[in-house]
């Protein structure tokens, strides 16, 4: 928010972060003018389709405050609304108290419902401000992670921010949090390698679950066994484990069966369910594998699920020792 305030805002797009930040300062604005409690949020009821209540907000409209010089209001869900329940909110920004902002905030996930047309026009005839923030293409994030650790003071090198688009996903929110923890580690000035972030998420569940799952793709018995001990270890439910292996074994014979029905790698990057350079490491991987070898993984998994719903006498870390080792062609002396 600038130091001018407006009557009000509509705080529109894809980016969390971003929209996140700017709710954040508003939040910072209220309460150092009102103190604690000073934004008021109508929200939508959970798990209902229908966003905040329109009548709840109106009625707060004329109340008066006795702490605050402005009072601040907050709707937080109103991609939800539809024209009908805008309506009434439209004439009411025509005659605003001039103490009061309204903040409205849609947040665009297509093919989600956007914010009805007639709300937006209202705000911008109120005197108010439309401030949209799209958050970039998975395709686009690496480069936007290394632009945003640039501006926090630090080199991030692409292909550390391309592994961490992979193993952390396309939230800018996620990975805004990390983005802010490297920038702790690597001091103003300081440079981050593919090395230093491997490193860095080593000993978590998520990374030794990809270990894991690489591992067994690669038929590298070795490694396979040590991340599930190391899994089992740090508490990791044996259902967790399954359900990640079980997943990456999928997308691989996907990607295998593609290749070898005559595919063009590009074509079966673009076509899996992942971010791109997660399919092109998953590509170089399944290269050296044949079908048979993943659908026999994907059979040893199985029996692991089979055996620890009540199938086997085995001990659960028995059965995810035998599991792991056929899974990636090992041999259990």
């Amino acid at each position: 928010m600038s130091a001018q305030i407006e009557p009000a805002y509509l705080i529109t797009g894809t980016d969390e972060g971003k929209i996140s930040a700017a709710l954040a300062r508003l939040r910072a604005r209220a309460e150092q003018e009102g103190g604690a409690g000073a934004l008021e949020v109508f929200a939508a009821v959970a798990g209902a389709s229908t966003g905040p209540d329109p009548d709840t907000l109106l009625a707060s409209i004329p109340a008066l405050s006795l702490t605050a010089s402005r009072r601040y209001l907050l709707a937080d869900g109103v991609e939800r609304w539809n024209a009908k329940r805008a309506a009434a909110v439209c004439e009411a920004l025509a005659v605003l108290p001039p103490d009061v902002t309204i903040v409205f905030v849609a947040r665009e996930q297509p093919p989600k419902l956007r914010v009805p047309k007639a709300l937006a026009d209202a705000v911008e005839e109120a005197g108010g401000k439309i401030l949209t923030y799209e958050a970039p293409r998975a395709r686009e994030l690496p480069a936007w992670l290394v632009g945003e650790a640039a501006r926090k003071g630090f080199e991030l090198e692409p292909e550390a921010a391309r592994l961490l688009v992979a193993r952390m996903g396309e939230s800018t929110v996620r990975l805004g949090t990390e983005l802010d923890r490297l920038a702790v580690w690597a001091c103003e000035g300081g440079n981050v390698g593919l090395g230093d972030l491997e490193a860095m998420i080593a000993d978590t569940s998520e990374e030794a679950t990809w270990t894991l799952s690489d591992a067994i793709v690669d038929r590298d018995g070795a490694t396979a066994l040590a991340a599930a001990e190391r899994l089992i270890a740090q508490g990791e439910s044996v259902t967790g484990l399954i359900y990640g292996v079980a997943k990456r074994l999928r997308e691989a014979h996907l990607a295998l069966g593609a290749l070898e029905g005559g595919r063009s790698a590009r074509d079966v990057e673009r076509e899996l369910p992942m971010h791109p350079y997660a399919a092109k490491m998953l590509l170089r991987r399944v290269r050296g594998c044949s079908l048979e070898e993943i659908r026999a993984a994907s059979c040893a998994i199985a029996d692991l699920e089979w055996w620890t719903r009540g199938g086997s006498d085995y001990p659960e870390e028995v059965a995810v020792t035998l599991a792991v080792a056929r899974a990636a062609g090992a041999r259990v002396g």
